[in-house]
This record gives structure tokens, sequence and C-alpha cells, in this order.
């Protein structure tokens, strides 16, 4: 019986040592997964409170995470872009203090409508008549920029009474149809209207999109960006762990763009690896040229006929343009000339006609030189620096021309 009672109690012993045992593991693993949990939770809060420190690339990729799990609200909205079949896409009508974060670029947004009823948002106060100027292009004009800082407004503050119908995302063809909209009831006496070499491929995008040309050659679409899924749509970590262990969706082997340093500042440009996506080598950049030069001719045509106005066109380069000088021996020279194909195109025939017409890229490069920034460093478009310089050079156009009087 001893032996028996003595070997239960072993038994006991060594049960109550194993639960001890598990107890104790079973604690530590608690406080393990505790620990985790709790640095997972900051990780999460403060990828949001210091996303604005974040480089770049990892802010591009959090943008679509939400801000708060209870909320359909992304860490960045997305750009509220609405497909038009008419001018190609649009705005709301009614944005507020907009966040806009878009590389390196940093703004906020408010839209209005020309007039009660139309429903393409504009970044603009409010028409003022009789109206002097209205301006029509596309994110250049609508300015990725603050609001104050972009060139239409600071003309705006010496010119008369100036409205911007600039519309991110549109080309020429789309101008033009809603230049047709909003002109003849406001009746400007003066229209600004920009370019920019992406308008080419956009001129083309709408006539595809309304059936007027069969496909044709265009240059390699971009990589996407992993969009958040599963449990990456709530959290920042999930997501980027997500991106690091899942190859992205490869719809072209060529890598796009590039870095380079000029005077110890980075500038995101494009690669060599094929023709520039805006010359003239892509077929539907041609078909984009002479379309863009009959829409011209008409919009001249049109704004005389219709109310007398004078036509103003301002033609924008690219980045690599404007930095030509610093980029030749890393692009080469031809390669950066075969960008500016279409400008120049386009600029020989607006002097052979006649027309009102700036050519930016001296302007803008004279200011690299100086030491001016001039565009973003990862963004392309014109920072507020390129902003002051397309603004003067537009008023000493005015000036030059008499276009307009100065309330100066």
């Amino acid at each position: 019986m001893n032996a028996i009672g003595g070997s239960a109690s072993a038994v006991q012993r060594t049960i109550e040592a194993s639960m001890r045992q598990g107890s104790k593991a079973l604690r530590r693993l608690a406080l393990i997964g505790f620990g985790v949990l709790l640095a997972w939770l900051i990780a999460e809060v403060a990828l949001r409170l210091g996303f604005e420190f974040l480089p770049p690339r990892i802010q591009a990729e959090l943008q679509g995470v939400r801000r708060v799990p209870w909320s359909d609200e992304r860490i960045v909205p997305a750009f509220p872009f609405i497909l038009d079949r008419t001018i190609q896409v649009r705005l709301p009508v009614g944005l507020r203090d907009y966040p806009v974060r878009w590389s390196d670029a940093r703004f906020q947004v408010d839209t209005i409508s020309v007039w009660d009823g139309h429903e393409v948002g504009f970044r603009s106060a409010p028409a003022r008549y009789p109206l002097d100027v209205m301006t029509f292009g596309d994110s250049f004009t609508f300015c990725w920029t603050d609001y104050a800082d972009c060139w239409v407004t600071q003309l705006a503050q010496r010119y008369g009474n100036w409205f911007n119908a600039a519309v991110p995302g549109t080309g020429t063809a789309g101008q033009f149809a809603l230049m047709q909209q909003i002109v003849p009831p406001t009746k400007p006496r003066l229209v600004i209207w920009t370019w920019f070499p992406n308008d080419l491929k956009d001129v083309y995008d709408l006539d595809l999109l309304q059936g007027k040309t069969e496909p044709l050659e265009t240059p390699p679409p971009l990589n996407p960006d992993l969009e958040p899924v599963g449990l990456g749509q709530f959290s920042a970590v999930a997501h980027l762990i997500y991106v690091a262990l899942t190859p992205p969706t490869v719809l072209t082997p060529y890598q796009h763009y590039q870095t380079v340093f000029v005077s110890d500042r980075p500038l995101l440009i494009r690669t060599t690896e094929y023709p520039h996506a805006d010359s003239l080598a892509w077929s539907a950049n041609r078909y984009g040229l002479a379309r863009t030069l009959e829409i011209f001719d008409s919009a001249r045509r049109f704004l005389r006929d219709e109310i007398g106005a004078e036509l103003l066109i301002v033609l924008l380069p690219t980045k690599e343009e404007a930095y030509s000088a610093a980029l030749s021996a890393t692009l080469g020279a031809e390669y950066i000339e075969s960008i500016g194909e279409g400008r120049r195109a386009i600029i020989a025939h607006l002097a052979a006609e006649g027309y009102h017409h700036l050519d930016a890229l001296p302007a803008l490069r004279d200011a690299v030189a100086r030491g001016e920034r001039v565009f973003y460093s990862f963004d392309s478009h014109l920072d507020a620096s390129g902003n002051r310089v397309l603004a003067q050079l537009v008023a000493e156009y005015l000036d030059r021309e008499k276009l307009l009087p100065s309330r100066e």
C-alpha cells in the first residue's frame, strides 16, 4: 500500500510540475503574443502619425490602407477622377480641402462649378464679370501646388477677372470640348491654353474611347502598385509584409524610371530602355499631333467667330528637357531632343499661322541654370518655383503684346 501510495504521490507531483511548467510556458507565450501585438499596434500608429515623413515609395504603398479599421477612409484619399466620355475625365464639384499626395507633391484642393448645375469641378475663384481671362489645360494649369502658388492664381491677382477651367487628366481634344461648353456663355476676352507633351497621347486616348480611331502603338504600360487586400486593407504593417513577400504583377520588363542626382538633389526621370513616352516614335503620339494641330486651328476660329476672343497657347516641356544640361550625359542629347519633337512641330505650325504662343522651355532651363528647382524631385509637375517662372513668362508676354491691361 505504501509503495502504491508513494507511486501515486510521485505521479501527482509529476503532473503538478508539468502543469506548472505548462502554465509558465503559456504565460511566456501570452507575454510574447502581447508584446508582438503591442509592437504591431505601435507600428500601426507610428506609420500613420509619421506618414508625411516616410519615403515617397513607402507612402505610395500605404496610401490605400484604411486610416482607421472602422472607416472606409484611406490614409490618402484616391484622387477623385470621374470618367467623362466628352472631356475624358473630370472632378466633382464641391471638394473642400481635399488632400492630394502625389509622390512628393502635397497640397489640398477645393472645387467649384463655373455656374450652378455645371458638373465639372474647377479649382478657381468664382467667375466675375466681365470676364477677362479663362485658362484651359491639364494638371499643369490646374496646378500641382498650393492654390496660392499656382501660376494662374498669381496672374489673376495682377490682371482683371480670371477663371481657371483646367482639368487634370485631360488632353487637347477634351479641353476643346469643354471650351465649347463654357466659353460662349462666359465670354472671356482672352483664352490662355497650356499644352504638355503627354497631351498627344491624351488626344489619342479620348478619340479611342469615342471610337474615332483604331488602336495604335503606345508606350509599355506601367507596372501597377499593389492595392491592399485582406488584412492589408486595415493594417499598414500587414500590407508592407504582403508587398515584401508578394511579387508585383509585371506588365512589362521595362523599369520606366530611374533616379539621378543633380547637384546632390535626386531627380526621378524616364529611362532610355525604349523611346520616351512623349516622343513621336509612337504611332499614337503621331496621331495625337495631327489631331492637335487641327484642334488648335478649330479652337482659334471658334473663339474669334463666337465671341471675338484672343487665344494664347503656352507650351510646356518635360522635366528631362528642363534639366537637359545636367541629364544629357545620362540620357543622351539625342534622346532628350526626341522628347520635344511634338512641341517643336506645334510651335512651327503656330508660328507659321501667326498664333500668340509661348515656348516655356528656355525660361525654365534658365531658371534651372540659376539654381532654381522648377520641377519636383520625384513628381513630374512644376513645383512652386516653376510656377513662379511660368507666371513671370506669361506676364511679360501679356504686357509685351498688350493682350490685357495690368491693374498695377
